[in-house]
């Protein structure tokens, strides 16, 4: 039997392999995501080292909250870099995340069995070698990402943003491993005093990249402006298509609607984002969409195109409203303004965002990660059955009943939610078994002597996967007396299922 390698403990050296690091310019929600990860993992007592490209103007090596980052090579040589690097290092790593942004990193190339891997991808990038590469370049990339994975990874496990990205995972590049989504968390973000403009404002942030598509947005503003005369389009962000966006607005008369900010200081970028009334995002490829659930964490519902990742953090005429087709974006957008001229329906609106946003942490998104690196690496030691299944199953019951469950005994994929018990109701308590149908979820729960009939078991659904608050095995230490105590103090009305 194998040595095990990673057990999310205080000491244990993680390597995270990505292209970019926060200080690349070009840095964006792969980038957010890792360094908030990186960060609390540091915080747990673990030693993260990131490897990445450098950029110009950066240091070689930098410590940045705690994660030391090396930076070699560039936008090509880095994978290699990188490898040598695991190569030499490889018997002080405990577990590595190589991130997959199109091209991966093929970490076991240079580690083997020796030490647990995770790849994450944000999202599947095969329509997009094609905007940054001419042939055959594109067409290596595609292989790439899509067969190297396959050889290379085989049934290593996978991490994912949105259950879209997972989908995408299996349909496109047709990998095997078990995929599980680790959802983007959410800085709370508040401004003091804000307020919504008087006028109709739609405020966007994102990145001014081919992919993001924002063409699409500002070419249809004539049509929103004929039927919403005062509105107003404000697009937070810079990138290599700003100067062709400038052209299209001059082109389209739109200078007076429309204005391009270019890149904005943090307090400037929310204060004029929760002045708006609603956001968009028209990017054809996202992984999650973390510029949208900042803005629902300030009260803006968001009109997204139903793409990857996006159709995921905006729940449709709940949180935003998602249009299937470019066409529908003129009309959507107007009606949504429309809609949102009624205070009081705007405050309905702001508050499911925000309440929606609440729900995803960097906190969650952590124990997360942590929790698949020790499932892969228990699956390194001993093979688990269970783990290329894809099935999960959402059981909810009351707090009394979760209070009898042995939450370490669960696998570390295995999830845990609870409402706030400041609701007013009863609290709910729900568990997410990966791998485990209806049937296999009641017998196990069986086990700690809970009935039947208090359960509400389902087969989840892809909204099912987001939101989670905490992991299950080791990292569920704790879980157990928290529901003792939260069943104790909360009120013992009947619960029916």
């Amino acid at each position: 039997m194998r040595e095990r390698r990673y057990r999310g403990e205080p000491g244990e050296h993680l390597v995270w392999l990505n292209f970019k690091d926060a200080r690349h310019p070009h840095a964006g929600g792969a980038e957010e995501f890792m360094h908030q990860v990186a960060t609390r993992l540091v915080a747990d007592g673990q030693r993260v080292t990131v490897l990445t490209s450098r950029s110009r103007g950066t240091a070689r090596t930098e410590t940045i909250k705690g994660a030391t980052v090396r930076r070699r090579g560039n936008a090509y040589t880095v994978y290699l870099y990188a490898l040598l690097w695991l190569l030499r290092h490889r018997r002080d790593i405990n577990g590595i995340v190589d991130t997959c942004n199109g091209i991966p990193f093929f970490a076991p190339l240079a580690v083997g069995r020796r030490v647990p891997v995770v790849v994450l991808i944000h999202h599947v990038h095969q329509s997009m070698f094609a905007q940054h590469f001419r042939w055959p370049v594109a067409q290596v990339g595609r292989w790439m990402e899509r067969v190297g994975n396959r050889l290379v990874y085989g049934e290593r496990t996978i991490a994912v943003v949105s259950p879209s990205s997972r989908t995408e995972v299996r349909r496109v590049l047709g990998l095997i491993g078990p995929v599980f989504v680790a959802a983007n968390g959410q800085e709370p973000l508040a401004v003091s005093g804000a307020q919504r403009s008087e006028a109709p404002r739609i405020v966007c942030v994102g990145r001014l990249a081919p992919h993001k598509r924002w063409d699409l947005l500002i070419r249809v503003m004539p049509r929103v402006v004929e039927l919403v005369p005062d509105v107003e389009l404000h697009l937070i962000g810079d990138g290599p298509c700003r100067r062709e966006l400038t052209r299209l607005v001059d082109e389209l008369d739109l200078a007076g609607s429309v204005r391009l900010h270019g890149r904005l200081a943090t307090p400037d970028r929310n204060r004029l984002l929760a002045s708006g009334w609603l956001t968009v995002c028209t990017s054809e490829v996202e992984g999650w969409g973390l510029a949208v659930t900042e803005a629902m964490c300030l009260g803006l519902p968001a009109v997204v195109l139903a793409s990857p990742g996006l159709r995921d953090s905006v729940r449709n005429r709940t949180t935003g409203w998602v249009v299937e087709r470019p066409q529908h974006l003129a009309g959507q957008l107007t009606s949504a303004l429309i809609e949102l001229e009624d205070t009081a329906v705007a405050e309905a609106w702001a508050q499911r965002c925000r309440d929606w946003s609440s729900r995803f942490t960097w906190d969650a998104t952590a124990d997360r990660i942590t929790g698949l690196l020790i499932s892969e690496d228990t699956r390194r030691v001993a093979a688990d059955g269970r783990a290329i299944c894809d099935l999960s199953t959402v059981v909810e019951l009351p707090v009394r009943e979760a209070a009898k469950i042995d939450f370490t005994v669960l696998r570390s994929v295995d999830q845990v939610d609870w409402d706030a018990p400041e609701t007013g109701a009863a609290p709910r308590v729900r568990v997410l078994l990966a791998g485990f149908d209806e049937g296999d979820a009641t017998a196990f729960l069986s086990r700690f002597g809970i009935p039947a009939d208090t359960l509400r078991v389902r087969v989840a659904r892809p909204t099912d996967l987001l939101g989670w608050k905490r992991t299950g095995g080791p990292r569920g230490q704790g879980l157990r007396d928290f529901f003792q105590g939260l069943s104790a103090v909360t009120s013992t009305r009947q619960w029916t299922p």
